[in-house]
Formats: C-alpha cells, structure tokens, sequence
C-alpha cells in the first residue's frame, strides 16, 4: 500500500502540529514517515494510518522531531561556514590577493596621512554599521517577500537573514574602532597597519556574508529542493 496525497498532506499538517516549520525539514520528515508507514504496512496491511503514524513518531524518541531540528540546524551552519571560508580564503590567494593589499595599502594610507585621525575612524565606523545594517534589513526584507510568496519557511533562509549567527559582528567592529585612541600620535606605523588589516577582513567578510553567499546558497538549495521549491 501507498499513502495517498490526502496522507501526505496530513503528515505535512502532522510535523508543523509539532513545531517543524520550516519546509524543507518537513518535507525530509515526511519523506520518512510516509517510507515507514508503508513498510509497516507491508506486514500488518490492517493499521490504520493513524496508528501507523503514531509508532512511527514514537520512534523518535521522548523529543520528538526537536532531535532532527538540531541536527539539521547543526548540518546547515557547518555548510554555512565552510562555504564561508571556501569564499573568503580566496581574498587571500592569487589573483584576489592583489586586490586585497591594495585595499590594506589603501587603508593605510587613508588613516596614516588624515589630518583627522578620530573622525576617519568614526566614519569608517558610521558607514561600515550604516551599509551593513541596511544590507541585512534587504536581506531579511527579501526573505519574508519570498516567504509571503511561498507560504513556505526553509531553515536555511533563517541562517542568511542572521548571517548564520554572525549578526552581531557589525556592533563588535564598531565598538572596537570606538575604543581606539583618536589621536595618530599614539600609533605606529605597524599598529595602523594592523588597524587597516582588521577594516579590510571585517570588509571583506561582510562583503562575503551579505552580498555572494545568499545567491550561492539559495542557488544550492534551489537545486538540491527542486522537486519541493516551487
């Protein structure tokens, strides 16, 4: 025996009753009730689905689905960050490479010859927070359109709209940049050029975070869910 569309749906309704919201892990959970529904089935034909699906979700455990959602959450933030990294090393190796000192010469220069040492850092400041905040509000704007336009949650739009956990990255910097000494005089030349470094890797993975890897992942995904994203 098979389950009908009528079944289906109603495993659909059954993960979501049990706090499963996002489709994507739905669609895995209900993959694997409906396989297990029919292969009990194959040796007591007379089960009602309903009792069927109730030995199937007892099979999980006293947590229920909360074990799949955490390792789901756990396998999308690990592909998250290697496909992070895979992007942002290539800042660092030719031919980005180039591109990368002549950002960090640039930005040496900028603080080192400035006739206002405090005030460039606070406007690197203003408008590093100012672009970021903006960008992520974009982002997440255009994640909720997607959603409305769906009437579907995927778990991995939530990691991109909190930049897989790195949301608060943009306050970090700024209060970092807050608390450096205002005046040239106190510095070295090393010390602004660590100073450039540190604008510049910040730059790049917000750069990294907000603007290539949310295509790239969506497009992934798009791919890997295809038969279910429509």
């Amino acid at each position: 025996m098979t389950l009908s569309a009528e079944q289906i749906e109603k495993l659909y309704q059954f993960t979501r009753k049990h706090f499963v919201e996002f489709y994507d892990v739905q669609t895995e959970l209900v993959d694997h009730l409906a396989n297990d529904i029919e292969e009990q089935w194959e040796t007591n034909p007379e089960d009602t689905f309903e009792a069927a699906l109730d030995i199937s979700f007892k099979k999980f455990g006293v947590f229920g689905f909360q074990e799949v959602l955490e390792a789901k959450a756990k396998a999308l933030n690990k592909y998250y960050w290697r496909a992070v990294w895979d992007i942002y090393k290539c800042f660092f190796t030719l031919p980005k490479l180039m591109f990368t000192l002549a950002m960090c010469c640039l930005s040496f220069l900028i603080l080192k010859y400035t006739p206002h040492f405090g005030y460039t850092l606070g406007a690197i400041a203003v408008a590093f927070f100012a672009l970021y905040l903006g960008q992520v509000m974009l982002l997440n704007k255009a994640i909720k359109q997607e959603q409305k336009k769906t009437g579907r949650k995927w778990m991995y739009q939530e990691l991109l709209g909190n930049l897989g956990g790195l949301i608060g990255l943009a306050g970090a910097f700024v209060q970092g940049l807050a608390r450096l000494p205002k005046f040239r005089e106190g510095y070295h030349d090393y010390s602004i050029m660590l100073i450039s470094i540190g604008v510049v890797g910040v730059a790049l993975l917000s750069y990294v975070t907000l603007f290539i890897l949310p295509e790239k992942i969506t497009t992934y995904l798009k791919e890997e869910y295809k038969a279910y994203y429509v």
